[in-house]
């Protein structure tokens, strides 16, 4: 804001003074505030670099042990999913099975014991012919059959698999949604610098909304992530819809603004990617 002497008020204090314009948030401050202003950022950075140093640390975990990555995790979790229903379903066809081989054997044991009644008989009578003998071998041999593998009861497969088979997608290609993470790749020698005048966009090819949405995202993904209450992600990369949501860009901005931002951009200021760990 400008006073009616043409000083510029300080964005902290508001104060009419001599002010130097913050190159990222575009805002004005004092001397004394700029100083404030550039500690605040500096304490931001202590942040981000302790979000730096957890990731390290959890880099460090996974090459050690690949067996801690989250994807393996999931792989142990299909693993054991899958052995609980295998055995769920064995428990409960073996307890079918149990049921009707319970009722087969005894009715096997009948015919037994009808069968040595007879030979019995033939034994006290001593009345032994080829044509009994002849029955009673072809008898066994049928019960024999009869209990290896019952007539009656059948193993059967499913068409459907029990377990859904796995396997590994590793995408050669990159694929845009609405729910790609987006980057700055702003030069490192530019970041936290300030001036007394707007940095000005080169390109002419961009139109006006795509300008100030290029402004805007320079300022969020430079200077004010972390006080925006945004989360950068374990690559450094902030998810577009999150973006979307700030009030700075909600109802002003689509997907296809981004996009056309991160395209446009001569600078190659920004960035788009899918996450493949959540997929968005």
């Amino acid at each position: 804001m400008t006073t009616s002497t043409g000083r510029i008020c300080c964005f902290t204090c508001n104060k009419a003074k001599a002010t130097s314009k913050c190159a990222g948030c575009l805002k004005d401050f004092c001397f004394t505030h700029l100083s404030d202003h550039r500690q605040e950022l500096a304490n931001q950075l202590d942040e981000i670099e302790v979000h730096r140093d957890l990731f390290r640390q959890a880099l460090n975990e996974q090459t050690t042990d690949p067996q801690t990555h989250p994807l393996m995790k999931e792989i142990d979790q299909w693993e054991q999913d899958s052995i609980n229903k295998i055995h769920e379903t064995v428990k409960e066809v073996r307890q079918v099975l149990f049921q009707h081989t319970l009722r087969h054997t005894n009715q096997l044991e009948e015919k037994l014991n009808l069968l040595t009644n007879q030979i019995r008989a033939c034994r006290e009578e001593d009345d032994i012919i080829e044509i009994d003998l002849s029955r009673w071998h072809n008898e066994l041999i049928q019960l024999n059959e009869q209990l290896i593998k019952p007539q009656n009861i059948i193993i059967q497969y499913d068409s459907t698999p029990l377990v859904n088979k796995i396997h590994v997608d590793i995408s050669s290609s990159k694929v845009h949604t609405i729910d790609e993470p987006i980057k700055s790749n702003e030069d490192k020698t530019t970041k936290n610098s300030f001036s007394y005048v707007h940095n000005k966009e080169t390109s002419t090819k961009s139109n006006g909304k795509i300008i100030q949405l290029s402004k805007a995202l320079s300022w969020l993904l430079r200077h004010a992530v972390i006080k925006e209450g945004l989360q950068f992600q374990y690559d450094g990369y902030v998810f577009v819809k999150d973006v979307l949501k700030h009030p700075t860009f909600a109802n002003k901005y689509t997907i296809e603004d981004v996009h056309q931002c991160v395209g446009t951009n001569e600078k190659k200021r920004f960035a788009l990617k899918t996450d493949r760990v959540t997929g968005q």
